[in-house]
């Protein structure tokens, strides 16, 4: 027990990306960081298309956030420009986020998909999209932000409540959310 509660931060972490055919780029990011890491993936030959998926309902200073997502796809100077599409995700969860994004994938009929996330958030975003999406075969890529989380959680009191959140989310999936999902 002293083990898990030791690696707690280490536990939630997976980074395996494979090559496939649509990189999606999940929402929640506030430094940019997950979009950087699709992006750079992509000129590494990890997907044909990135889908950047935001939130439809939040706004930011007044504008809605879909909308400036929009904005900064149409202004892309980067190779990646015409491979990178906007999903509009409704709801705040990674299970509803994982049903806005099926409905956008539907479109590119992928095979593989390769999810772009937090570090934090690797483990728990893989295994809803597997349960919730089981006609694609799913890799996960990690994105670090030393300002949010690290795997040495007691060294700093965001990375423990980080670790701690990310936990009870983990275990509310596990307990809760797996269940709703398609029939397995």
């Amino acid at each position: 027990m002293l083990v898990l509660f030791w690696n707690a931060a280490s536990v939630l972490v997976t980074d395996e990306p494979t090559p496939s055919n649509v990189i999606v780029v999940l929402a929640g990011q506030e430094d940019g960081s997950r979009l950087q890491k699709g992006i750079a993936l992509w000129n590494q030959g990890y997907g044909k298309d990135i889908l950047l998926d935001e939130n439809s309902q939040l706004r930011i200073y007044g504008f809605p956030k879909i909308e400036l997502a929009r904005e900064f796809v149409a202004h892309l100077k980067d190779s990646a420009a015409g491979h990178m599409h906007v999903c509009p995700i409704d709801g705040d969860s990674t299970l509803q986020e994982s049903q806005s994004v099926g409905k956008c994938l539907a479109q590119y009929k992928p095979s593989t998909v390769l999810i772009v996330t937090s570090d934090y958030h690797t483990r728990r975003a893989l295994w809803t999209f597997e349960r919730m999406l089981p006609q694609y075969h799913w890799s996960v890529a990690a994105t670090e932000n030393s300002n949010e989380f690290g795997k040495h959680w007691w060294r700093h009191r965001a990375w423990a409540r980080r670790t701690a959140n990310e936990w009870s989310k983990l275990i509310w999936w596990e307990l809760v959310d797996r269940w709703r999902g398609p029939p397995l």
